[in-house]
């Protein structure tokens, strides 16, 4: 399109009919859509019409027993996605105070990902702007991401792939090694082996979902083992993960930094393997593309040298 063509399309759009489109989409239905924005069936259909002829592209395939986005309502569904949410971030984009840092982070971080100099990092940067205020969500990686990529979330701490389109910096990396808890039948055994492991009740992170793509060490070492089929629990805390299996609900992976403490204090034991144990590495992201408040803007330059640490080693400073 011409500059001028564009000025017209952004000028006759609707922008409620953007509203409209998104909520026909997270619904699924055009009746589930009129009973969310308390409108009648037949005024959704029409919005949805009247939006596929500004735009000039079919948006949804609809017909009986299908529900389906065309590329074009994949690609418009994606840019309502940033443009929403870069309306959400206005009132912080707005906020001032004289010469005083003011504004809200919004962390996401998957359990204890943890590394000293991030500490001193908060540390120092919160004594600097006594006025900024910070909300912490310990979240799934998928929900990191997720909350990274739609904006919402200033950063994120996450394992798992990064897609491209996100800036990341090394964190920390930490080794997983397999325990069960003290009343289990191989606790203090000596001389373990795989078969032993088989039919043993697991307990998993809910990335480690076999054949899933953020865990993909950890998962290939259970398919290895051909240990972990039978799922007896699930959760997204390192801390709760290894609060289930010191009760004996079942064994599983944790982070060996973390986990020597109960071994040492006789509440955990290492089953096989002992060697080359799968690693998995979390990084700092943030989405270059995301409309930041003045905050946001000093935290991430204040953050961006922050030393990386390595649990995997025997020795590092803390």
């Amino acid at each position: 399109m011409t500059n001028n063509r564009l000025e017209r399309f952004a000028h006759n759009l609707d922008w409620n009919l953007l509203r409209t489109f998104v909520v026909v989409v997270e619904e699924g239905s055009i009746t589930a859509a009129a009973n969310r924005l308390l409108l009648q069936q037949p005024a959704v259909s029409m919005a949805l019409k009247r939006l596929e002829q500004t735009v000039g592209q079919k948006l949804i395939d609809r017909r009986p027993g299908r529900f389906d986005l065309t590329e074009a309502g994949e690609k418009l569904h994606g840019q309502c996605r940033d443009i929403f949410a870069a309306v959400i971030r206005l009132p912080n984009v707005l906020e001032t105070a004289g010469e005083d840092v003011t504004g809200h982070l919004n962390i996401y971080t998957v359990s204890h990902a943890h590394n000293p100099s991030w500490d001193r990092k908060l540390e120092s940067f919160f004594r600097m702007h006594p006025k900024v205020t910070i909300s912490v969500t310990v979240a799934t990686t998928v929900d990191v991401l997720s909350g990274v990529e739609r904006n919402i979330a200033t950063m994120g701490l996450c394992d798992g792939i990064i897609p491209d389109g996100l800036n990341k910096s090394f964190h920390i990396r930490e080794r997983y090694a397999l325990y069960c808890g003290r009343g289990h039948p191989l606790f203090g055994v000596e001389g373990v082996d795989f078969d032993d492991l088989r039919g043993n009740a697991y307990i998993a992170f809910i990335a480690d979902d076999l054949g899933g793509q953020h865990m993909n060490s950890v998962t290939a070492v259970r398919a290895i083992g051909s240990f972990g089929q039978q799922v007896r629990g699930v959760s997204c805390n390192v801390e709760e993960v290894m609060r289930l299996i010191s009760a004996n609900v079942g064994i599983g992976m944790l982070p060996d930094h973390l986990a020597n403490p109960a071994v040492e204090a006789g509440k955990l034991w290492q089953l096989p393997p002992y060697h080359d144990l799968p690693t998995t590495d979390v990084f700092r992201i943030s989405n270059p593309n995301s409309i930041l408040n003045p905050a946001e803007a000093a935290f991430l330059a204040h953050v961006g040298d922050t030393e990386p640490l390595d649990h995997c080693l025997r020795h590092h400073r803390d």
